[in-house]
């Protein structure tokens, strides 16, 4: 249960901006373009920490990496509430606040998840601790809506700041002061498996490509849905309404992928997933009519995490058990390379043009691209990747 809560709380450091992009912009006096330099920056520093978080998880553990990440993300909740201007913003934003999310979020967890529960019971539980971020979709997405307007922004921060030092941190201390240790290690040779070598495999080259995708077509959600439906005047309800079904499919699909994924169909849910993500992002191109954004919301939510769930079942299915958070870490230094480059790319296609259209577009490209290269992957099933 804490570890969901920690997931859910985790995901606030990139909804809270989802959602107050556009008057944090204006607080600053930034357009779109300027103010995504901090989201950008936050993917960036993303790609950079997943794989030592990853390596910290291997190393020290999950659970105290989590208790890590509650405490910056504290504090980053709150430096950045009162941060004198744009520039340190960024800096506070894009740096701390990304470490703190990495060590709240997938990685991490994915170690836990792997220590904890047996082969069969893998998938289900990762896609139950994850779906934090669905339920922020649910819960925080509309919270966050409706505050809007009737408090600032930097309150919210500031309040959030307060809850992760003064409730979640101590929580979280308490749950893991017996950290989980790792299983007996899958190599036979006595010697550490080597991080470089899983990096030169085509299994990690595979997964990797294909989860540049990911990143890039979860960038267009997490910065510019919220802005993109405003353009497109959409009525708030109605955008509401698609994001909350985004959540709630969200969390259907991971459970079924997290089920499907615990009985062998990894590269089956993982070519699904990218199908869906790909079909989403073209609808959306095509329509913004009522029945196209409801939809939308269904169908990339129901792809939401089942890519991160599948890919993630693959890496702990093929690596052996020292490098798997590192491995881990560094498949999603892609995505987030893939989230970086989105979230400017959009933002500056908006400003130069005026519609999101071209994003939307190469995002949902790149998707059917990792179809393609998934496709010709062996099956994970077949063999463990030596390292």
């Amino acid at each position: 249960m804490l570890g969901f809560v920690i997931s859910l709380l985790g995901s606030s450091l990139k909804n809270t901006v989802q959602v107050y992009f556009l008057p944090m912009a204006e607080s600053f006096g930034q357009q779109r373009g300027t103010f995504a330099l901090a989201t950008t920056a936050f993917a960036i520093t993303y790609a950079i920490a997943a794989p030592l978080t990853g390596a910290l998880a291997d190393r020290l553990g999950p659970g105290r990496v989590l208790l890590i990440g509650t405490v910056s993300a504290g504090i980053a909740f709150l430096l950045c509430a009162v941060v004198p201007s744009f520039a340190v913003f960024v800096a506070v934003y894009g740096i701390l606040a990304a470490f703190a999310y990495t060590m709240l979020s997938y990685v991490p967890l994915g170690v836990l998840v792997d220590r904890l529960f047996s082969e069969k019971r893998k998938g289900f539980f990762y896609a139950l601790l994850t779906n934090g971020t669905a339920a922020g979709f649910i819960l925080l997405v509309p919270l966050w809506t409706w505050l809007d307007g009737r408090t600032s922004w930097n309150s919210v921060f500031i309040g959030l700041g307060v809850l992760l030092l003064g409730v979640i941190t101590p929580l979280t201390a308490l749950r893991f002061r017996g950290e989980v240790k790792p299983p007996a290690s899958a190599s036979t040779t006595g010697e550490r498996p080597s991080i470089a070598s899983a990096l030169k495999t085509s299994t990690f080259a595979g997964l990797a490509g294909a989860f540049f995708a990911c990143g890039a077509t979860m960038a267009f959600i997490d910065v510019h849905l919220i802005p993109f439906m405003g353009d497109m005047h959409v009525h708030t309800d109605i955008s509401a309404t698609s994001v909350i079904l985004l959540g709630l499919f969200e969390i259907v699909g991971s459970l079924i992928a997290g089920r499907l994924c615990d009985r062998g169909l990894i590269k089956n849910v993982l070519i699904s997933g990218y199908l869906i993500r790909a079909a989403s992002m073209f609808l959306i191109s095509l329509s913004t009519s009522v029945v196209a954004v409801i939809v939308f919301g269904c169908l990339f939510g129901l792809s939401y995490l089942v890519t991160v769930v599948a890919t993630s079942m693959w890496v702990l299915k093929s690596f052996p058990v020292e490098v798997k958070g590192a491995v881990m870490g560094f498949i999603w230094t892609a995505h987030q390379i893939g989230a970086a480059l989105s979230s400017q790319f959009g933002a500056h296609t908006r400003d130069s043009t005026g519609s999101y259209l071209l994003e939307i577009v190469v995002t949902g490209g790149l998707a059917v691209l990792s179809v393609v290269l998934i496709a010709r992957m062996p099956d994970p099933n077949r063999k463990l990747v030596t390292t």
